[in-house]
């Protein structure tokens, strides 16, 4: 086999892998979203870790979740809450006490809602292989955004056998990792719709910042 032969069978295997690779990761995704769709409501909790080996930073937290249609609740430790009712988004910080009140964006892909579907808003896709943690056996995507985004990478890590969401990673531009492993994922809870509104009632002596 002459040198352009090689060069060309090389080139020929590395599209097939590449496009195998791009569909092997689509068909992972369109299972996750469809069970993802299924589910009535979410409770999750995880752990958090941020690391920024540029400047010397590695923060760990821990947080819960609970996510039904477009709403959202995301607690983190005991400092902040962020809860979103499709419509309104409060940014409670509880250590100062203050509560930011802004419009919901509908367009935030970032929406913790929006997990399971993320990969069909602009992004380009590739399966990366598999890994073994904890005993599960997990499957390893990478989104790459089709246009310049703060958030440069996305790797989620799903649970082969159960088609569920272990881990995401988020990479950003400034080198900044934020790494999110779930703890407990229990769905079809009977969350209550109240879950998402923010009462100030329920929080006296907070400050109200209204930036709508």
């Amino acid at each position: 086999m002459n040198k352009i032969s090689v060069i060309f069978l090389s080139l020929v295997l590395s599209v097939n892998l590449s496009f195998s690779q791009e569909e092997l990761a689509k068909q992972i995704l369109d299972e996750l979203s469809e069970k993802g769709n299924s589910y009535k409501d979410i409770t999750a909790e995880f752990s958090f870790n941020f690391n920024n080996n540029l400047q010397g930073i590695d923060e760990n937290s821990e947080g819960k979740i609970w996510i039904k249609e477009d709403m959202y609740k995301l607690n983190m430790a005991s400092d902040l809450s962020i809860i979103n009712n499709g419509e309104t988004l409060w940014y409670f910080m509880k250590d100062v006490p203050e509560v930011q009140i802004m419009e919901s964006n509908p367009e935030d892909e970032m929406n913790p809602s929006k997990i399971f579907t993320i990969y069909e808003r602009g992004y380009k896709f590739q399966y990366k292989g598999n890994s073994s943690e904890k005993g599960k056996n997990l499957h390893i995507i990478n989104l790459y955004p089709e246009t310049s985004k703060a958030i440069s990478k996305v790797v989620l890590y799903v649970d082969s056998e159960k088609i569920e969401i272990y881990k995401i990673q988020l990479n950003d531009k400034d080198g900044g990792v934020s790494s999110y492993i779930i703890n407990s994922f229990i769905t079809n809870n009977k969350v209550p719709e109240s879950t998402f509104n923010f009462r100030k009632k329920d929080h006296p002596g907070v400050e109200v910042i209204d930036l709508r």
